[in-house]
């Protein structure tokens, strides 16, 4: 896989742009970083660029001087350190990002290139312009420095294959032009060498580009895929504890339902076992509830159980206790760690706090107003004691309730 064949599309991340949430692509993210290592690396290539320039400046310059032709010299040098000053601004510009995580990479491509093409041109024309010019000796100094300048060049590079091969074509091409015009045996055999030396840095560079784009490809396309999976679980289970509260919730009250109250009895059960903690429980049902629902319609029915569950919820002060719907008309007030005569004062004050409402029940034959009848069991926690016979207790109670007369209290304690 090479740098022209990474995918386009693919796993996606999330990046805030202008105060709005972007997806970015793994190849965005790739182009990303090898963009940010040319500019990061430009500082020494800056350097090394006009050191270099500067002692093959100062070689022409005494050659060039006997002959009175030094101002070329500085003039070439002038304009080499003006492109140097204007990709050093460009430098600055990109540093100067505000939003590292995101940037247009192929705009900024571009503008490195054309500083690397401009700075090559520069090299590579200067030394073809300054061969005539000089001796031997001091030709075979600047082929050594041009080869050099080239075969450095790949550690700064490397990562953009058209930057590379454009920097090299354009210092050792002219070069190696002027060569084969001399027609002679010494200059076809150093342009041979010229481009034997581009075709090696051609394929060196290739291989090394597609070994840096492969490794960011894979790093990023794992870390993105990671990071969905992450995103991924996070939802699923979301969506768990959404479905576990529904499937715990009363749909029209809002409160537990009846397998809610029997997960939590069986918890209260486990945690307490052994400790000799007193549990209560209160069941309540609406007296002659399927006849005012009948009468005065299901509307006023379901707001009726909705007040009913919020009256019981205030009656809660513990985490550990509840309030439940458990079918029809009946709820349940879950009680660990109260006492018997303490949720018999609750049930009095629940069933007051009722009466107080004065909702209207004409089909009632318990009173003109709704009532409900109240079983409360109480019941020590105690090795090999099973919560079922605290359920029983209080549905008998329950049922002694609405025999006697309903709109009543009935109490068995264990």
């Amino acid at each position: 896989m090479t740098f022209a064949e990474l995918p386009e599309h693919g796993l996606q991340r999330e990046y805030e742009i202008n105060d709005e949430t972007q997806p970015v692509s793994s190849h965005q993210l790739q182009q990303q970083e090898l963009v940010a290592f040319l500019y990061h690396r430009f500082r020494v290539g800056i350097f090394i660029t006009l050191l270099v320039s500067l002692l093959a400046s100062a070689l022409a310059y005494v050659e060039l001087a006997i002959q009175g032709r030094e101002r070329w010299v500085v003039g070439w040098f002038v304009l080499l350190c003006l492109v140097m000053l204007l990709r050093w601004r460009v430098l600055q510009q990109f540093l100067g990002l505000q939003n590292k995580s995101y940037f247009p990479y192929q705009y900024w491509h571009n503008r490195f290139f054309v500083g690397v093409i401009a700075t090559g041109l520069m090299l590579g024309c200067g030394a073809a312009l300054l061969m005539p010019y000089i001796t031997t000796n001091v030709q075979i100094i600047l082929h050594s420095m041009l080869l050099t300048m080239c075969a450095g060049a790949i550690a700064y590079l490397s990562t953009s294959f058209r930057v590379y091969i454009s920097y090299m074509v354009t210092i050792m091409l002219p070069v190696t032009v002027w060569l084969f015009l001399q027609n002679n045996s010494v200059s076809y055999v150093l342009s041979c060498l010229y481009i034997f030396f581009m075709i090696a840095g051609w394929i060196s560079v290739k291989r090394m580009n597609e070994l840096v784009n492969d490794a960011l490809y894979y790093r990023y396309d794992n870390e993105t895929l990671i990071e969905d999976l992450q995103r991924l679980l996070e939802s699923v289970s979301q969506s768990n504890k959404a479905l576990e509260k529904i499937s715990t919730t009363d749909e029209l009250t809002g409160i537990s339902n009846y397998r809610a109250f029997r997960v939590q009895l069986a918890d209260v059960w486990r945690q307490f076992q052994g400790n000799n903690v007193q549990v209560s429980l209160i069941k309540l049902n609406i007296d002659y509830y399927h006849e005012f629902n009948a009468y005065y319609g299901q509307e006023v029915g379901d707001r009726c159980l909705r007040q009913i569950a919020s009256m019981l919820s205030q009656q809660i002060s513990h985490q550990s206790q509840m309030v439940a719907r458990l079918q029809g008309a009946e709820f349940a007030l879950l009680l660990p760690g109260v006492s018997c005569e303490n949720a018999r004062r609750i049930s009095h004050s629940i069933m007051q706090e009722l009466a107080q409402k004065k909702i209207e029940h004409a089909k009632s034959r318990a009173g003109p107003y709704l009532t409900m009848s109240v079983g409360l069991g109480s019941q020590i926690v105690a090795p090999g004691s099973p919560s079922r016979e605290l359920l029983g207790r209080v549905d008998t109670a329950l049922k002694l309730a609405s025999e006697r007369g309903r709109n009543r209290l009935e109490v068995l304690e264990g």
